[in-house]
């Protein structure tokens, strides 16, 4: 109930930084019934393709070792010759199929959970014995899923075992007129094909429940609208964090730019609501320059400033509207602009000159 209930308050999809969190603690999707299947069929496939070199071979390998053995004389020496033969030929008929299984095991895993390693899966945990814990693992909804897949395979596989063997039963009476050699090659070859058959419809089932797991964990991992919020708040940073850092940011501008009246040739104002500080210097550009510029408080601020550098305040309406509307700080002033500063530079260049005379 209490599980049915957290699902339900779970609306959201997982985050990307919540599934690679979960992939890094390794929980990841698997189904360990395709991992057996694939083992399984590629075991009884590479088993049935080479049963007559390996027959051969044990055979040809314990004929050389009961050969080359003196009973009468038997040395330390020539048992360890007859265990390096033996074990060269063992290795020789063992080593394609084990290959081939770990081969098929190593796909089989990759292409369920990618390339990884998980060492927090295998960390030891107190929570694996809590006795309690196990029991409602067992009694979840997953553990009784679990208990349908199990008691589904061992059905399925019964009962396609036995629709081979009422294929096969047939002939099953004349194989005691036969030699052993051909009795163990009709058995083999029947129990090859039931085996494979099985493997076969497990894999599909297995296909299945990698399906199923993938959902399940995916539900698992759903967020509740809170935690979708936390999680955007620790990536992103917390709203008034960032709220304080972009005021202290324009605290930061407007004071450079107080700083900056001083360098200024002339402040133009509407004289209550604006106020624009332009700098003229050939070596910076072909045209003058606003340095600062504000409305309200900061325009008074700005006045206050080029009063106290002694900086020339001129009032021009309607310039000082199009100035602070148009240009950014650091910008120069637009072609449409030039004639009005122009005039407005030579008035304070004409006062300054009167001054120096």
């Amino acid at each position: 109930m209490a599980e049915d209930q957290d699902r339900q308050s779970k609306t959201e999809e997982p985050t990307a930084r919540r599934l690679e969190k979960a992939r890094e603690e390794g929980q990841v999707a698997r189904s360990t019934e395709l991992t057996s299947s694939v083992i399984l069929l590629a075991g009884v496939y590479i088993g049935s393709q080479r049963a007559s070199a390996t027959v051969e071979a044990l055979r040809r390998t314990m004929a050389q070792a009961l050969g080359s053995v003196s009973v009468e004389d038997l040395t330390a020496g020539e048992i360890a010759d007859v265990m390096r033969s033996s074990g060269g030929a063992i290795l020789e008929v063992a080593g394609p199929l084990v290959g081939a299984v770990a081969l098929a095991a190593l796909v089989a895993t990759v292409s369920q959970v990618g390339l990884g390693f998980y060492p927090k899966k295998i960390e030891p945990s107190l929570e694996k014995l809590d006795l309690m814990k196990g029991l409602q693992r067992i009694f979840s909804r997953k553990g009784m899923a679990e208990l349908v897949k199990s008691v589904l395979k061992i059905a399925l596989g019964s009962w396609i075992a036995w629709q081979v063997i009422q294929q096969v039963r047939w002939h099953l009476p004349a194989l005691g007129l036969q030699s052993p050699r051909e009795i163990l090659g009709v058995a083999g070859s029947d129990l090859v094909t039931m085996i494979l058959w099985v493997g076969s419809a497990l894999g599909v089932l297995s296909v299945f429940d990698y399906l199923w797991q993938r959902r399940e964990q995916r539900q698992e991992l759903r967020m509740t609208k809170e935690e979708v919020k936390d999680e955007s708040k620790q990536s992103e940073g917390d709203p008034q964090v960032k709220q304080r850092f972009r005021r202290a940011q324009r605290e930061m501008t407007k004071n450079r730019m107080l700083t900056d009246v001083a360098t200024a040739d002339v402040v133009v104002t509407n004289p209550i609501h604006f106020a624009v500080a332009l700098r003229y210097s050939p070596d910076d550009g072909d045209a003058p320059m606003v340095v600062a510029k504000g409305a309200g408080d900061l325009a008074q601020r700005i006045k206050a400033a080029a009063r106290k550098a002694g900086i020339p305040i001129l009032e021009r309406r309607a310039l000082a509207r199009s100035l602070f509307r148009t240009v950014q700080v650091g910008d120069e002033i637009p072609a449409a602009l030039y004639r009005a500063v122009a005039e407005i530079l030579a008035y304070i260049y004409g006062l300054r000159a009167q001054r120096a005379g």
